[in-house]
């Protein structure tokens, strides 16, 4: 463990990081929340615009997979 106490000494700060890390959590999972509900929202709004959307994006990734495979 004098590892680990050496370390946080050349670093400062980096426990205070580590002590806000729970703090941040509960936020995350409310912007996650809110973006889950914006996009069941659209989709619901513009289903054929979305799925016109989905499949140029799957397009785009099939043909890069295929250049790099």
């Amino acid at each position: 463990m004098v590892v680990n106490d050496a370390m946080n000494e050349q670093e400062p700060g980096r426990g205070e990081r580590q002590a806000s890390v729970p703090a941040v959590v509960p936020r995350v999972f409310s912007e996650v929340r809110r973006a889950d509900e914006r996009l069941v929202s659209l989709v619901q709004e513009r289903p054929v615009a979305t799925l016109c959307a989905v499949a140029a994006v799957g397009y785009l990734i099939g043909r890069v997979a295929t250049r790099l495979g």
